[in-house]
């Protein structure tokens, strides 16, 4: 088994991007991806992104390996009651908070992070979803600091927290805290640079990592080829499947 930890569904305003859900989901089954877990695209620049959860979870619906990922945002109203259909969902194992796509501080998000603990839940946390290479000039967001997804993740020890998103760089320097940490994982679907990956494992980081593609974003070719030619039999396993599957509770 395969799981992808960090894939999306949907449109973006800036670029055309092959987002529908078949598409998105036949591409990642073509690359023997057998787990797939997804966020709505279009919450991001929804002020409401709750409004994006309900049409994707009713999609995935019919897809046993598709494990739908909620986009939470604890300062629109009725969060807690969007938490509360997220946990009657079927797989729906994590939520997806997108900080910089909202006016909030992860400070200010510990009530909905502590909720998520009581709950059961997981938290991806998403530091970028575009290069600010790539954005629109009138509309740049900047990146959510991966240090502060570990200190989210020393505040609610209970809380299994996914730094999503972040680049080699970062990963490299929360090394310690990934290490120490037992609650945080770090997400690859953005590490670059050569020999990426196989340099976080020198680091001692394998039972911190996860397989993510960033799809449709990305092509998923890119992300597999990392771990696969990078890496030897045992730590690839464990990127691609089971530190995956000690997250979403298998």
């Amino acid at each position: 088994m395969i799981t992808d930890i960090n894939a999306f569904t949907g449109h973006w305003p800036f670029r055309p991007l092959v987002g529908d859900f078949a598409a998105v989901c036949r591409s990642l089954r073509a690359r023997g991806i057998t787990r797939i877990c997804l966020s709505p695209l279009d919450g991001a620049w929804c002020r409401d992104p709750h409004l994006a959860n309900a049409p994707l979870c009713t999609a995935a619906e019919a897809h046993e390996d598709v494990w739908p990922v909620p986009i939470l945002d604890p300062t629109v109203g009725g969060w807690e009651d969007e938490l509360a259909r997220a946990v009657a969902r079927p797989r729906v194992r994590m939520v997806r908070l997108l900080p910089a796509y909202s006016p909030y501080t992860l400070e200010t998000a510990d009530p909905l992070l502590a909720a998520l603990a009581r709950e059961g839940l997981a938290a991806l946390i998403q530091t970028r979803l575009e290069d600010p290479r790539s954005q629109h000039p009138l509309a740049p967001v900047p990146d959510l600091p991966a240090a502060a997804v570990a200190a989210a993740a020393e505040r609610h020890p209970d809380l299994t927290v996914i730094l999503g998103g972040a680049r080699t760089a970062e990963l490299r320097a929360l090394a310690e805290p990934l290490r120490s940490l037992p609650n945080l994982y770090a997400d690859l679907s953005q590490a670059d640079g050569l020999d990426a990956v196989s340099l976080l494992v020198e680091c001692g980081l394998t039972p911190r990592l996860l397989f993510g593609t960033h799809a449709p974003f990305f092509t998923p070719d890119a992300a597999l080829a990392r771990v696969l030619t990078d890496l030897e039999n045992a730590p690839a396993s464990a990127i691609l499947a089971e530190n995956a599957a000690r997250v979403l509770g298998d």
